[in-house]
């Protein structure tokens, strides 16, 4: 006669759910995990349980010490919703600043207040926006100021100026990134250059 014993049916079983087309019935980490939680919290539960008949007084303390430690998480909670719903809404920034209208104009006020280096600044860019707009050089974000200068020494522009506005953008990089010298000089330059730059290429 076979042997029945119940350790021969668990290993028969075993044997059985070993198989691969019993994979998807053997359970996964996540579920023997799962399993295991629920286990210990059952277990403590019973322990606690068993404290009622024993040692009451235990039993009561800790479990007021739970309910406690609960309410305190729920008051923690609650609060930190209450800061946040009371917090005023963040107003929205413009996603970049806009180009000035008249970046001569802030040029000149920047020189008025002393401000000499940040006004020839002004006016190298207005410079770069005016020779993209008037189809002297094409310009993009991604090109930089020692490209800039290539790009005039080669495109259609008079020569004397072209060189005259290379030599103020090495300049004003010398300075802005550098020395941060502040005369009027290189303010004076540049508003010449931006002049003249303006009536030969006026349409």
């Amino acid at each position: 006669m076979a042997d029945a014993s119940d350790a021969a049916v668990r290993d028969l079983a075993a044997q059985i759910l070993s198989r691969p087309e019993y994979a998807s019935a053997r359970p996964s980490a996540a579920d023997k995990w799962l399993h295991d939680l629920l286990q210990h919290i059952i277990d403590w539960l019973n322990q606690l349980l068993r404290l009622h008949g024993s040692a009451p007084g235990l039993y009561w303390m800790i479990l007021a010490a739970t309910f406690l430690i609960f309410a305190l998480l729920v008051a923690h909670i609650a609060w930190t919703i209450s800061i946040a719903l009371r917090a005023p809404v963040p107003q929205p920034r413009a996603p970049f600043k806009q180009a000035s209208i008249d970046p001569v104009a802030d040029a000149e006020r920047m020189a008025a207040a002393g401000s000499y280096l940040d006004a020839a600044h002004a006016l190298m860019i207005a410079t770069f926006r005016t020779l993209a707009e008037r189809f002297v050089i094409e310009l993009r974000p991604d090109r930089s100021n020692r490209w800039i200068r290539r790009a005039l020494q080669g495109s259609k522009l008079d020569q004397p100026l072209a060189n005259r506005i290379v030599l103020l953008i090495e300049r004003t990089e010398r300075h802005w990134f550098g020395d941060r010298d502040n005369r009027r000089e290189i303010y004076t330059d540049w508003r010449a250059a931006f002049d003249e730059l303006s009536q030969a290429t006026a349409k």
